[in-house]
């Protein structure tokens, strides 16, 4: 799995993103027009999920999203993104442009020094996951959003009131899951599952030099098969309240 292709002669702009990303970028871009300053001062909490494939991330950020805006102040509400979101982000087109370098602004230094302590010396193939890593990093400087998959935990470690999550499950677990979401048989989805994780996990390997498997890397591990996923997502909940970091 490498950076995937972007959509031909499209611009990236705010208003293709859902509401609730739309509505927290277009309030740090406003904040850094407004005031000339970085709309990311304040030392907001995120949230990394990495998980082996199969397991329930997205529904875990969803849940935890839900969770978590009730219970945290004005302005800006705990967002969702994905991989797709970030790479979209990334291309710095049209409005989002302005947000990346609002963003980065704010730690622009940390930003580079973090990036180059992973990927400094690397070929010029590297510059794609690099624009990703930038965006990631600009992303949990901010604060507030929940980022999915891509090694964010690896990426975004060294930044400030990060939450670090990794769901885990057996191969078996995981690949009656798919074969029940795809309708395929289970030989067919144990396959797709192994080589799915091997290229996920060779990716992060490739780019930062990193395990993206190394438990010892995020503050908590659930099993997803022995873990109900509401109740994971509560746990975490309880986590952030009890470091204040809701």
């Amino acid at each position: 799995m490498r950076p995937g292709p972007q959509g031909e002669d499209s611009e990236t702009t705010l208003e293709t993103l859902p509401d609730g990303i739309q509505n927290s970028l277009s309030w740090q871009v406003r904040q850094h027009s407004q005031t000339g300053k970085p709309a990311a001062s304040a030392v907001w909490p995120f949230i990394t999920i990495s998980k082996q494939y199969g397991c329930e991330g997205f529904k875990l950020a969803n849940l935890l999203a839900k969770r978590l805006n009730p219970a945290s102040p004005a302005p800006i509400p705990w967002v969702v993104m994905g991989k797709e979101v970030v790479e979209e982000i990334a291309e710095k087109k049209g409005d989002t442009a302005k947000f990346v370098d609002a963003l980065n602004t704010s730690c622009r230094s940390f930003i580079r020094q973090t990036i180059e302590s992973l990927l400094g010396g690397r070929p010029t193939e590297y510059q794609a996951y690099e624009t990703l890593a930038e965006v990631h990093t600009a992303l949990a400087g901010a604060g507030r959003v929940i980022l999915l998959g891509c090694g964010g935990g690896i990426v975004c470690g060294g930044v400030e009131a990060g939450v670090h999550v990794r769901l885990i499950a057996p191969l078996s677990w995981r690949a009656k899951k798919i074969a029940t979401e795809r309708k395929i048989d289970a030989h067919e989805a144990e396959a797709i599952t192994v080589r799915e994780e091997r290229q996920r996990e060779a990716f992060v390997r490739d780019f930062t030099g990193e395990d993206v498997a190394d438990p010892p890397r995020y503050d908590v591990v659930f099993n997803n098969a022995q873990v109900e996923i509401e109740t994971v997502a509560e746990a975490i909940f309880s986590m952030m309240k009890n470091k204040r970091l809701t």
